[in-house]
């Protein structure tokens, strides 16, 4: 009797299947992207390792660096969100079959991004000889001219790398992860050919021209992988301001106020800790660095990997898609919280094993350990974060986030002055880990409230 009452009905089996089907599939389609992001950050270490023997740290890589600064910039700022946005949008209209109007939408984008990042690319050229001397006014003015050269032959990656993330949207939203993934290879790829072909007789110019190949390469790669997917036409074009359209553009804007203050955010963290005395914001850049790089290959790779999952999810079973979320997380922090652990752990000999050497004393490897430790904290927090807000935009709820961005905000200025009291830059870190907290917790409520419950969920579920 109590073996046949805990059985499930066929309709509630068939309910809880697909949950878990899904959520395995997330965690395979997040090991897949996080793999080759995984390459991809090993391949440009390669390239900056080859680069710095090359080039050494004198006038030219500072030149290139200066120069390729305002790329990297629209780069993060506007190619970035462009996924998020775009494929909720697409995944509905195929989901009403309406695959004429999903490759309509698609030219539509592409061609507004085409436009926009190349007004943008020309305007920063127009206007290099008013910002470049404020940026670098140490440069002499070969050195600034010099700057202006690799900014003129690099700009170009703006553009370019917008046609490729719209076109990578595509194929994420195809579940095409793989081939996504393995696109932005090869930019570090042509880069390392260019230093080994043409370093010695060209100097760093052929680091920039590496760059510029790299993501044309890019750019025509993901055009293809988009018309291998069935997308007969991936021409850039405007057919007029659809409501898809529409609804990209409204998605697409809080994404870049989020991005904005992320970056603004870091650039608060480095002035308070420049008030602390000397050393503390290179304590706070060297304990840091490997949060960024486990963001990149760990809450990145697991939110591009589960985007199409929840938009499709929020399209079919909108009541359901936080609890097939919530079986992610819990899959996805079996594993996140233990190699936490680990890392904070292991904080000093790693630090140690790759700055103790030369004027970089044991002191020095001391306080840097601990602000890497605190950082680390972030991270279970960072991955919850980022799967929020895919889940914002799987539900089409984006400008919500434009009230994470100015409570984060407000909450940098706050948390960082206040534990930099008690302990100094360590407290710095520690308040990244108490903004994400508050963050995290403030979007999960308001999406809580927003999201209607269905009949065949109950309202309990709707809280991760």
């Amino acid at each position: 009797m109590l073996g046949q009452s805990m059985k499930l009905s066929p309709r509630e089996d068939r309910e809880v299947q697909p949950r878990r089907s899904t959520s395995w599939r997330m965690i395979a389609d997040t090991v897949t992207v996080g793999g080759w992001t995984s390459a991809v950050k090993v391949a440009g270490a390669f390239k900056v390792i080859l680069a710095a023997r090359m080039f050494g740290a004198g006038d030219a890589m500072d030149a290139f660096l200066i120069a390729f600064l305002l790329p990297s910039f629209f780069i993060d700022m506007l190619a970035g969100p462009l996924d998020a946005a775009l494929i909720p949008t697409l995944i509905e209209l195929r989901g009403k079959e309406e695959k004429t109007a999903a490759e309509s939408l698609c030219q539509s984008v592409l061609g507004a991004v085409g436009v926009s990042f190349s007004l943008a690319a020309m305007a920063s050229i127009a206007t290099s000889g008013w910002f470049l001397p404020l940026l670098a006014s140490s440069f002499t003015p070969a050195k600034l001219a010099s700057t202006q050269w690799l900014l003129l032959i690099m700009i170009a990656v703006v553009p370019l790398t917008g046609l490729s993330a719209t076109w990578r949207a595509v194929l994420n939203s195809e579940h095409r992860f793989a081939y996504s993934a393995a696109v932005p290879l090869l930019t570090p790829v042509l880069s390392i050919v260019a230093i080994l072909v043409a370093g010695k007789q060209y100097g760093v110019t052929a680091l920039a021209v590496g760059t510029l190949a790299g993501s044309t390469l890019e750019a025509i790669a993901a055009g293809v992988g988009a018309k291998l997917a069935g997308y007969a036409v991936i021409i850039p074009r405007i057919a007029g301001v659809t409501n898809a359209l529409r609804q990209v553009a409204e998605q697409y804007a809080p994404l870049v106020a989020v991005t904005l203050v992320m970056t603004g955010s870091a650039i608060v963290d480095q002035g308070m800790a420049a008030r602390l005395g000397s050393g503390t914001v290179a304590a706070l850049s060297y304990g840091t660095r490997l949060l960024g790089v486990l963001i990149v290959v760990g809450p990145t790779a697991m939110a591009t990997a589960v985007l199409p999952h929840l938009s499709k999810r929020a399209l079919e079973q909108p009541a359901a898609v936080r609890k097939t979320l919530r079986t992610y997380c819990l899959l996805v922090f079996a594993v996140i919280l233990p190699v936490t652990a680990v890392l904070m752990y292991l904080s000093e000999p790693i630090i140690r094993l790759l700055f103790q050497n030369g004027v970089f004393s044991e002191e020095a490897t001391h306080l840097v350990s601990n602000v890497q430790r605190a950082s680390i904290l972030q991270l279970p927090l960072a991955v919850l974060l980022a799967l929020e807000i895919r889940l914002t935009s799987a539900l089409k709820k984006n400008a919500l986030l434009y009230q994470v961005a100015g409570l984060s905000l407000v909450l940098t200025f706050a948390f960082d002055l206040l534990f930099m009291r008690w302990w100094g830059v360590v407290g710095i870190a520690l308040a990244g880990v108490a903004i994400r907290l508050v963050s995290t917790l403030y979007l999960s409520c308001k999406i809580a409230i927003l999201q209607p419950s269905s009949p065949g969920i109950p309202s309990d579920d709707r809280v991760i």
